[in-house]
């Protein structure tokens, strides 16, 4: 299950439901008071007064953080519905299709690519019913209100579906940028906070390798940072090859974390054995001059009090107490 938060390419639909919630409370309130007032419509009024009230409810919950999922689909719910009333209630004339139009986008921004296809598709033959059923003969020909209706709308629809296909994919594209690494192609060390933060809410045993390379500074100053950079990235293959694991992260420079769930002390040192001999025994090559690594290992254990910077610093101190231990070692 992906816990993580994505980043979004435009305005959040959480963000987007607080100010489309404060737009239709507004317009129905206008609306309520002119259905009211002037055309005597109460029927639509009591409705739209409640679309307002509900509009305004989930305004103000959405400016206290206190945003739930199901507020979207009930306010949007009620707002297709009093589209569809206006429109069978109301003369063509008045123009209430023309909200219609509006639904695509609001659907797509508030409920993604898939439910926001489904909706729209659902709501353009709805209205094209309604519309050919109410469509006064007299003033405009049924078939090609509904032609030029559908028309109108499915362009509409398709402006939105393809916007939303095309911020999908930059989402993902910023997800690849803000938690990967761009030379390893590890995760990074925020994609480490956040799940350190998500599995310490859902795993009651966490255990931290934080790995470091033995003198890498020497192999740098020696070989070249291009060289540097091959060795980093050949390690990290076999920190993947070693460990059945997929929680493997570059922390910076020459160090990496690796997350083990749900296991005993003792079978985090031995994973954490495994990979240091894997690094050990593995060749890594200049110019065709063979180039023998070897790494130091820490290891904490999630305790109920760590936060993601104690439990770092636990790793940490017994990464430095194996490298004051002469190095190609293992402690916990």
């Amino acid at each position: 299950m992906n816990t993580r938060r994505y980043p979004h390419s435009s305005v959040s639909p959480e963000e987007f439901h607080k100010w489309l919630s404060a737009l239709i409370c507004v317009l129905n309130s206008v609306y309520f008071l002119l259905n009211m007032t002037i055309l005597q419509k109460f029927g639509i009024g009591v409705i739209q007064l409640t679309v307002a009230v509900f509009g305004g409810y989930c305004f103000y919950k959405s400016s206290n953080n206190l945003y739930r999922p199901w507020h979207k689909y009930a306010l949007m719910t009620m707002l297709t519905t009093n589209i569809l009333l206006s429109i069978a209630i109301m003369e063509l004339v008045a123009g209430a299709t023309y909200w219609g139009l509006a639904l695509p986008f609001w659907y797509y921004s508030l409920f993604g690519l898939r439910k926001g296809f489904i909706f729209s598709a659902i709501i353009v033959l709805l209205s094209a019913v309604v519309i050919f059923f109410r469509t006064d003969t007299t003033i405009f020909m049924p078939y090609r209100t509904v032609f030029n209706f559908t028309l109108v709308y499915c362009s509409i629809w398709l402006v939105c579906h393809i916007y939303e296909v095309q911020r999908q994919k930059t989402s993902v594209l910023l997800h690849s940028l803000a938690l990967q690494d761009d030379l390893t192609d590890l995760q990074n060390r925020h994609a480490l906070k956040a799940d350190f933060r998500a599995f310490h809410k859902n795993f009651e045993s966490i255990h931290m390798l934080i790995i470091d390379i033995d003198h890498f500074k020497n192999i740098n100053d020696k070989h070249g940072h291009d060289i540097g950079d091959t060795v980093l990235t050949k390690v990290a293959d076999l920190l993947m090859q070693s460990i059945q694991v997929k929680e493997i992260y570059r922390l910076g420079g020459e160090e990496f974390v690796i997350l083990l769930k749900d296991i005993s002390d003792e079978t985090a040192h031995e994973q954490a054995e495994k990979v240091r001999k894997a690094i050990e025994l593995g060749i890594f090559f200049s110019h065709n001059e063979p180039i023998k690594l070897t790494v130091s290992i820490g290891i904490s254990s999630l305790r109920p009090e760590h936060e993601f910077t104690d439990f770092l610093r636990a790793a940490d101190q017994k990464l430095y107490q194996a490298k004051h231990e002469g190095r190609n070692k293992v402690c916990r």
